[in-house]
């Protein structure tokens, strides 16, 4: 796998001639190709493989990472200016983006991410949108410090950390307790913790147990729908999560009707 991408040529120019008239997109390469989105700028290393069928959804993507958040992670936690917000699994900015927005000038978000593509958009998004409350930390969160490889998937959000050896689609990081990133970075208490780290929250929350003690409220995304797939029972961890967070002192809310297969396993906890 290449890293850092490469633009490929006449690719934007070929694109950019394809977008319909009335969408508010201008294509652009600065290290990573990128859309301009109304007054917003986006990043997208899978812009090679993008189609005019694509055009609209990423004319509206802006919108679709305000819902989704609104949706997944403040079900429970409402953000207020000067909040602090931990995004572990930050990926490549969409919910960092939105925490961002949402607490202000006068609040911080701490972005944890160890893909080194997903790290780089989400340095971009932050750069070409002026985000100053945003610290990115290109880690992993896990229980010890340790080298590991991370496995790149055609679907990149479920990409996922791994203590085998290297492989075709994998790069090699760091990981690290979460407990001395905090240390380290001079990170207080915290308003909201998200975690989305496709299984590796079993590794992950061990190594938090200073940071969940000074953690108002959480949101950790358990994977069981992935060992039900059968990807691997190592991504069953609702009921580790669950135990976790209750035996820290939160009080656990899950919305288990929810006909979403993904949803029900986002854990809900506000420090009771």
């Amino acid at each position: 796998m290449h890293f850092p991408p490469l633009p490929v040529d006449g690719l934007l120019e070929q694109m950019a001639a394809q977008i319909p008239a009335g969408l508010d997109l201008e294509l652009f390469w600065d290290g990573i190709y990128g859309w301009r989105v109304g007054e917003y700028r986006i990043p997208d290393p899978e812009f090679a493989s993008r189609t005019p069928a694509d055009f609209g959804k990423r004319a509206a993507i802006v919108e679709k990472y305000f819902r989704d958040v609104n949706d997944y992670w403040f079900h429970v936690y409402k953000p207020q200016a000067g909040d602090v917000i931990a995004d572990v699994g930050a990926g490549r900015g969409e919910d960092t983006f939105v925490f961002s927005r949402s607490v202000g000038d006068s609040g911080q978000v701490w972005a944890i991410e160890p893909h080194p593509v997903s790290f780089l958009a989400l340095k971009k998004l932050c750069e070409w949108n002026s985000l100053s409350n945003v610290r990115c930390i290109q880690r992993a969160a896990m229980s010890t410090r340790q080298s590991l490889e991370i496995e790149t998937m055609p679907v990149w959000e479920s990409s996922y950390v791994s203590s085998g050896g290297p492989s075709a689609n994998s790069f090699s990081i760091e990981g690290e307790p979460f407990d001395e990133i905090a240390a380290r970075e001079g990170i207080g208490a915290i308003s909201f913790l998200k975690m989305n780290i496709e299984g590796a929250e079993r590794e992950a929350l061990p190594g938090s147990c200073k940071v969940l003690e000074r953690t108002a409220k959480v949101c950790v995304a358990a994977h069981d729908f992935r060992a039900e797939r059968g990807e691997g029972e190592e991504f069953r961890t609702l009921g580790m999560v669950r135990q976790f967070l209750s035996e820290a002192g939160f009080e656990l809310t899950t919305r288990d009707d929810d006909p979403r297969y993904y949803v029900p396993s986002h854990v809900h906890g506000v420090r009771r």
